[in-house]
């Protein structure tokens, strides 16, 4: 019983933490507020928003990937979209992207057929 008591207070202490440095800092809560808000289709990259899967998006992460790039560069470009072990299950799978070569523990993407992949993947 005494741990059961033990639990309700953790979860006590820990929302009395949150809500006091929402309170303290209403400001930073009203653009969490707004953002939470937005719909779930959107991507925002460098205070610019973009539909996913729109013409502008592909573009934007073209123009951040490297000519050849290891999966968690693809993961942060895409901002966090798919997960870097998403991507080595999809390999595992045979349905990752057509062109990679394995440089030491390392598996890299060539940025066109990455872009292809991404295009028909998103659809």
């Amino acid at each position: 019983m005494s741990s059961m008591f033990d639990l309700q207070q953790m979860y006590n202490f820990a929302r009395r933490n949150c809500t006091g440095s929402q309170e303290r800092n209403p400001a930073q809560y009203q653009d969490q507020k707004r953002y939470l808000q937005q719909p779930p289709t959107r991507y925002n990259c460098q205070h610019e928003e973009y539909e996913i899967a729109s013409p502008e998006f592909y573009r934007a992460i073209e123009a951040e990937l490297p000519p050849v790039f290891t999966r968690q560069t693809a993961s942060q470009v895409m901002g966090g979209l798919i997960s870097a072990k998403t991507f080595s299950n999809l390999d595992a799978l045979g349905q990752g992207p057509p062109v990679k070569a394995k440089i030491g523990p390392k598996v890299a993407y060539e940025r066109e057929s990455f872009m292809r992949w991404l295009r028909q993947r998103l659809r």
